[in-house]
């Protein structure tokens, strides 16, 4: 069975997931089809980079050892959240850090499906980067013609943390509809769907950039499609999306929830790991 992922997490989350992905590559389960929303476009780009287990690890780390460096505020968390234009974290290194992991190959020259979601911030209208072509409601429009480090950085701007990707002389905010992007696996080809969604614990008190993005609830009680299901991946309740220091421990998180529970969600979905295309090999 054709088994599509779609990889969520805010901020230093995004490595909880990126964690998970690494447990399925390395336990041979290769996504049919990805999609890449919030921070952990990062992890889905790697992915359709052609990252294997090992490679994803090493990118883990090497985002680890730059920690806070990433993303340095330049003034305090009370303008970040009055979203103030001098409060801008622009993200150069984080971009420079996506350049280096992906280079400039284009999302069609992908050996793998995926997408990634983003907003036109004029017109409304979504934007849907994609390796491969696919149906589409009208509404949306569909463009092969990025490269993997710019598909991935659109889809992560969130203002005023991030400033926003320009496209088409438009600047783009990133979508974070799961459902859509489901639905959007599904109709490239994928049976099933699995959400990995890291989740803060309830001692958690949110940050700056959880505050002003509004999603420390996690999937914000979205409704999924029909084949579609969640892998929740609950996180220390010290590690917030401004946590960039702590990137390694989170993606050590993801990959214990994933060899923990990643069967039995799989089986919720009526999908054994076993039957999972290709299949996985001995671990």
């Amino acid at each position: 069975m054709r088994l599509g992922v779609v990889l969520m997490g805010l901020g230093a989350h995004a490595a909880a997931s990126a964690g998970a992905l690494e447990w399925m590559l390395d336990a041979g389960v290769r996504p049919y089809a990805l999609c890449g929303m919030q921070s952990a476009a990062w992890a889905s780009a790697l992915y359709l980079a052609g990252y294997d287990a090992r490679g994803i690890k090493a990118a883990v780390m090497q985002a680890a050892c730059l920690g806070r460096r990433l993303l340095p505020a330049q003034r305090s968390a009370r303008k970040l959240l009055a979203g103030k234009t001098d409060a801008l974290c622009t993200g150069r290194r984080l971009e420079k850090l996506l350049l280096a992991q992906l280079g400039e190959r284009m999302m069609s020259c992908s050996p793998q499906q995926g997408v990634f979601l983003t907003k036109a911030a004029r017109s409304g209208h979504t934007v849907v980067f994609s390796t491969r072509a696919c149906s589409q409601n009208t509404d949306a429009i569909l463009t092969l013609q990025a490269s993997l480090s710019f598909a991935a950085r659109a889809a992560m701007a969130r203002p005023p943390f991030l400033s926003a990707m320009d496209w088409m002389g438009a600047p783009l905010l990133p979508v974070d509809d799961a459902d859509f992007a489901c639905r959007l696996l599904l109709k490239m080809g994928a049976q099933r769907v699995l959400v990995i969604a890291p989740q803060n614990s309830i001692r958690h008190e949110p940050d700056a950039l959880e505050q002003a993005a509004g999603l420390s609830g996690g999937l914000c009680g979205q409704t999924l499609s029909e084949n579609a299901g969640i892998l929740r991946v609950m996180l220390d309740d010290r590690c917030g999306a401004l946590s960039l220091e702590r990137i390694a421990e989170c993606a050590q998180t993801g990959k214990n929830a994933a060899a923990q529970n990643m069967e039995a969600a799989l089986e919720r979905l009526g999908m054994p790991l076993c039957r999972v295309l290709p299949f996985r090999k001995m671990v």
